[in-house]
């Protein structure tokens, strides 16, 4: 019996053995695959890490032009460029200083008062005086203002004729401006102001021009103005960042030759066009400037005068004559009648109506066409375009565009 029960045990112990055995294979099959992702994030953090350390070692290393510093290269040379043009921080005078080096700027600014109660008929206005510091002439320029009240608050400027409630940053067209190298321009005019803008102080900038050879300019400091200025109390101490550039304008190559490439656009030259006209069927003798008032222009104004000649043997009922006109820079004026509230322009064609021209008689020495008060007009040429006969034959000049080519918006050499 107890040889039986000693048997028994043995062979439980045995089985026990067997499946703790079992039991044991199994284990290393499971830590292995739960340490192999802490392996792996290891290694990441490892390579993270070692990144992280060269990035840093590579930005505080100086460029040595090796390949491995590419990168950094970049980085400098736009570090560089930047730094060739930095921002300058500019107190108000500083930045005035910078826009008087400029090719046109203003010179001098004033509130002009016409009228202390009429000022629906004469009303304020800023004047800003414009100096060509080039030796181009200008045509056209667009300046801007800003302005302020008695307690140095911003204005929103409004214009006489201006329904869109005014502006803190107003442009102003300087059209038709005829300025030549080294003068000035703005001593009689000046931007007119409704009647409720209550200004104090205002500032005035160039923002761009275009000269008569079509070259343009902008200026480079405007949006420097308008951060400066632009809705913003005003103080003496005000400051700019302004990142300095070179504002200077150059004629271009093309607008140098410009003037001799427009003459010879028409098929003839000016003498050659004037000995064709002056044997046509109707001609203009003579021309002249009348000043029929030197103070009373609005009652008596100034009058192109052109007396034509009849050179055919029929009788003329009606005519058109066109004229071209120039200052006293010899710079082309848009003409603009007394009652002409289109602006003008370079080549004025007007109708003469009912002029009765016999055959052989001559027209126009006690008439002409009346101007506006404010053309400045020193020379002038006129032609006629065509006429028209109590037959109902009409004749048009061929030689019309040539004149056209040869002086409209042209100066006059």
């Amino acid at each position: 019996m107890k040889k039986k029960i000693h048997l028994l045990l043995t062979m439980l112990i045995v089985v026990t053995m067997l499946l703790v055995g079992c039991s044991s294979d199994n284990d290393p099959g499971d830590e292995s695959s739960t340490a192999n992702p802490s392996v792996s994030n290891t290694s990441d953090e490892q390579n993270t890490d070692q990144s992280s350390e060269q990035a840093a070692s590579t930005s505080d290393e100086p460029d040595d032009g090796s390949s491995t510093t590419n990168p950094s290269a970049d980085s400098t040379s736009s570090e560089q460029s930047t730094n060739e043009n930095p921002a300058q921080t500019m107190s108000i005078s500083e930045f005035e200083n910078l826009l008087a080096e400029q090719p046109l700027y203003v010179s001098k600014t004033n509130y002009v008062i016409q009228d202390e109660n009429l000022k629906s008929l004469y009303p304020d206005m800023l004047q800003a005086i414009l100096f060509n510091n080039t030796t181009e002439d200008i045509k056209d320029a667009i300046v801007a203002f800003v302005a302020w009240d008695s307690n140095n608050l911003p204005v929103k400027i409004e214009g006489q004729i201006d329904f869109s409630g005014g502006s803190y940053i107003k442009k102003v067209n300087y059209s038709d401006i005829n300025l030549t190298g080294g003068n000035t321009f703005g001593e009689d005019s000046g931007y007119s102001l409704g009647e409720n803008c209550e200004i104090a102080t205002f500032k005035a900038i160039v923002i761009s021009f275009e000269t008569f050879d079509g070259d343009t300019w902008d200026n480079p400091y405007y949006d420097a103005f308008c951060t400066l200025y632009e809705g913003e109390k005003y103080a003496d101490d005000m400051t700019v960042e302004v990142e300095v550039v070179d504002s200077t304008f150059s004629a271009s190559e093309n607008a140098a030759d410009s003037s001799v490439e427009e003459e010879t656009s028409s098929s003839m030259t000016a003498s050659e066009l004037e000995s064709n006209l002056s044997s046509q069927p109707i001609t203009i003798i003579k021309t002249d400037y009348v000043v029929q008032d030197e103070n009373l222009k609005t009652l008596y104004p100034d009058m192109l005068q052109a007396v034509l000649q009849n050179n055919t043997t029929d009788d003329i009922k009606n005519a058109v004559v066109a004229f071209v006109a120039w200052d006293s820079n010899n710079l082309p004026v848009k003409i603009e009648g007394q009652f002409d509230f289109g602006g003008g322009s370079y080549v004025k064609k007007v109708n003469y109506s009912d002029i009765n021209l016999a055959a052989g008689d001559t027209f126009g020495e006690t008439s002409g066409y009346s101007l506006g008060e404010n053309c400045e007009i020193k020379s002038f040429k006129a032609i006629v375009v065509s006429y028209e006969t109590f037959d109902g034959d009409t004749w048009d000049n061929p030689y019309y565009e040539d004149f056209c080519s040869l002086y409209e918006g042209k100066k006059l050499n």
